[in-house]
């Protein structure tokens, strides 16, 4: 009975040193009969780990954690670095200027050069005739920014370029131009009294001579010679005075003489209007063999201005 009751006392150690409990590791039993034979069954079971080693492990642990809050902490500690971000370019100025009345035989490198004083020019179209090759009279400019815009339409705005006086403006859509032309001219009509037709002009008469013919009767607001493809004068032109000044200037110079020829001075009127003649010929006869036609002029500028007298002879 001691016997039996050591023996299991020393399995009993064995199993607690290899981590197992004698009342549920393992079971045996010892019968009195068979003292000398002990039967052991030990049950299957994965063996738990040592306390040395989950220690071990659980101080890798905890250290790894601290290494990381470490980090997290010297990384928010550090002040970020600025990220370059690309600025935002402008767009492009794309706005137009509208130049009008140039020259047939203008090249684009004149307006070039008149733009040039104000700023960059951008662009530059001037359309041709696709029959001569030459220009159509209007041209388009665009300036590098606002400021250059303005400047140059208000530097070169009814100024002369190639021999004509250009119209500067900004470009507007088709509808919208034609709505301002509307009311541009209902004020002119208003405010820059009356328009002059001159008739009869020398091809060789320029603007110059004729602003200062009429120059006399008042202020001459804007004159306007026309001219065909090849730049030639076509023979009238246009003067703009306040309307008691355009009357007398209709008045007193109809009739005169400017570079060799004799004008032919009316209000002029609306495109497809046409005037009612103002000259009236008067047939004179039986006068007598001797009158001249000198005497027969004073007897009649009694009644107004006599453009011309004829008497026939022989």
């Amino acid at each position: 009975m001691n016997l039996d009751r050591a023996f299991v006392l020393l399995l009993a150690s064995i199993n607690a040193a290899a981590g197992f409990t004698p009342s549920g590791s393992a079971s045996f039993s010892v019968t009195s009969q068979h003292a000398s034979r002990v039967a052991f069954v030990p049950r299957v079971r994965v063996a738990s780990a040592l306390f040395s080693e989950v220690e071990e492990a659980t101080e890798a642990k905890v250290e790894e954690a601290a290494s990381e809050e470490l980090v997290e902490v010297v990384a928010t500690d550090e002040p970020a670095e600025a990220v370059e971000t690309e600025e935002p370019t402008e767009p492009e100025f794309d706005t137009a200027i509208y130049i009008g009345n140039i020259s047939f035989d203008a090249v684009e490198s004149e307006l070039r050069a008149a733009f040039s004083e104000y700023g960059t020019v951008q662009k530059l179209q001037m359309p041709l005739d696709r029959n001569t090759g030459r220009s159509r009279g209007f041209a388009f400019v665009t300036m590098s920014n606002a400021d250059e815009h303005a400047a140059a339409i208000d530097g070169l705005d009814q100024t002369e370029v190639g021999g004509r006086k250009i119209y500067v403006s900004e470009s507007l859509p088709k509808d919208k131009v034609v709505e301002n032309k509307k009311k541009y001219n209902a004020k002119k009509k208003r405010n820059t009294g009356s328009k002059i037709y001159v008739g009869n002009l020398n091809f060789d008469t320029t603007m110059e001579d004729l602003t200062a013919a009429f120059a006399v009767y008042g202020e001459v607001k804007d004159c306007f010679i026309p001219t065909d493809y090849d730049g030639n004068t076509r023979g009238f032109g246009f003067i703009q005075m306040d309307e008691e000044d355009a009357l007398k200037a209709i008045e007193e110079m109809n009739g005169t003489e400017l570079d060799g020829r004799t004008l032919n001075v009316n209000k002029s009127l609306p495109k497809g209007t046409k005037a009612t003649p103002k000259q009236v010929k008067l047939y004179v006869g039986n006068l007598s063999w001797g009158t001249e036609e000198e005497a027969l002029r004073e007897l009649y500028e009694e009644y107004g201005k006599v453009v011309d007298c004829y008497i026939p002879t022989d």
